[in-house]
């Protein structure tokens, strides 16, 4: 049965007419589910198991049903996987996995093109076995020009390695394990020509009268045919046109790669709208990821929260959040009867409240308990607050910031904060815009079912 939960923090509805957002989900994050010096700080914390803050489990604090999940930084070996990783393959049997298959990870040179190759087989294993739909070994147009990048120099290089590595997939997956969405890529020098010819040269994967249920059934957009949405939209005309859309062939998904800016997300949902009327398929999802909930926490211990200007992100490790002002450990040298010892605290306690906003874990984590989810140097910070009295000058605001870190299990819980604010924010200021623009959808199906989409979508203004 799982925890009963508020209605209120089910956010499962949200994706019913609007775009599905996918939340990538960070592999740290993922690992920490089953590290026992993790699950033992957890429950410190007053938390039974690592489960209460995964949203995809029964016992999430706050419930929702899609996520990414990359091959790229995974452990694609699955025995393995199910052991390090049980949050992902312990999922609600109601959630939504995608997987992509660590094209980023080429783009940033952590793979090389011929690796990703040689891992082709073991990728889409991996791909058909924990996640609901896959995205295709595609080698994006990223990669060129990035010096981190290996051996990748050109639009046309990306384009004939990402073939040699859907020519296998094709010939080789199990429709019935997972869907498998089609990748178009694109590049701004070569502007929507170029994701038009990267069309043009990789649709026939998704053609089942030669491939038969072997073929691609759906589409995902990366690179500059995911950042531009006209390029997007004459995309979309062009399937249209050549039938790749809809019940027929099981063309009924498109993902947007690395988009989830709440403009982006707003015109998406209204391409999702008009395309469902257009095609006549209530079913048709369009859908789009974002991987900075997760990924600041680690790398810039930045998280997602709302305070009076709405939810924004800001710095996990602030001034008095985690230790007093005068840099000296409470539990030893806290005075009740000393007046600035409990103005700090005071202070403190509003410092944890506005850290934790209106977020689910807010009834869930006590005070006591989120001071103890860091690691600070007490003799840095000490020091710092010593010499700016000393000179007279200000603290720095970026000190806890600068001489302490998360602990792993503070890690995921703010990681699970962010996620959930991150959601708030992406579905939330999305849908006030397109309750502004709705008047578009009428607009755009038009124009995806005339004879001359292209200029017809090119009149049309999207935020």
């Amino acid at each position: 049965m799982g925890v009963e939960i508020d209605p209120s923090l089910d956010y499962r509805h949200w994706r019913k007419d609007h775009v599905s957002v996918f939340p990538a989900i960070h592999s740290s994050f993922v690992n920490y589910s089953a590290r026992p010096e993790v699950l033992a700080g957890l429950r410190e914390a007053g938390f039974a198991s690592f489960d209460a803050v995964n949203y995809l489990s029964e016992e999430g604090l706050f419930r929702y049903d899609a996520a990414l999940f990359s091959g790229g930084g995974a452990e694609l070996d699955i025995q393995k996987s199910k052991a390090i990783n049980p949050s992902i393959w312990n999922r609600r049997a109601d959630t939504v996995l995608m997987s992509d298959s660590g094209g980023f990870q080429v783009a940033t040179g952590i793979l090389a093109p011929k690796q990703y190759y040689e891992m082709r087989e073991k990728i889409t294993t991996w791909q058909e076995a924990i996640s609901d739909i896959a995205i295709a070994m595609d080698v994006p147009t990223g990669s060129i020009g990035n010096r981190k990048a290996i051996c990748i120099d050109s639009f046309d290089e990306c384009l004939t390695l990402t073939k040699d590595n859907f020519d296998w997939q094709v010939q080789n997956r199990n429709p019935k394990a997972a869907r498998m969405l089609n990748v178009v890529q694109g590049l701004r020098a070569e502007g929507h020509e170029g994701a038009l010819r990267w069309y043009d040269e990789i649709k026939g994967y998704c053609d089942r009268s030669k491939w038969g249920d072997n073929a691609f059934d759906g589409w995902s957009f990366g690179g500059f045919a995911a950042q531009n949405t006209a390029t997007a939209l004459r995309v979309i005309a062009r399937m249209l046109q050549d039938g790749l859309l809809g019940k027929d062939g099981n063309h009924r998904w498109i993902h947007i790669l690395g988009v989830a800016a709440e403009k982006r997300v707003a015109s998406f949902t209204l391409i999702q709208r008009a395309l469902r009327r257009v095609l006549d398929d209530d079913g048709f999802t369009v859908s789009c990821d974002a991987s900075s909930a997760g990924l600041m926490v680690g790398t810039k211990q930045m998280y997602y929260a709302d305070g009076p200007e709405g939810v924004a992100q800001r710095k996990v490790l602030n001034a008095r959040w985690f230790q007093p002002s005068c840099g000296r450990d409470c539990d030893e040298h806290f005075d009740p009867n000393a007046k600035e010892c409990v103005v700090c605290a005071f202070d403190r306690q509003l410092d944890f409240m506005r850290a934790m906003g209106t977020c689910c874990l807010a009834e869930h984590l006590s005070f006591e308990a989120y001071t103890n989810l860091a690691t600070l140097s007490e003799t840095k910070i000490r020091d710092a607050l010593k010499e700016a009295e000393e000179k007279d000058l200000e603290v720095d605001p970026n000190l806890y910031h600068l001489y302490g870190t998360l602990k792993p299990e503070g890690y995921a819980l703010f990681t699970f904060i962010s996620q959930e604010m991150f959601l708030r924010k992406a579905y939330g200021q999305s849908a006030k815009i397109v309750e502004a623009k709705a008047d578009l959808v009428d607009k755009l199906a038009a124009a995806l079912k005339s004879e001359t989409p292209d200029s017809d979508l090119a009149k049309i203004k999207l935020a």
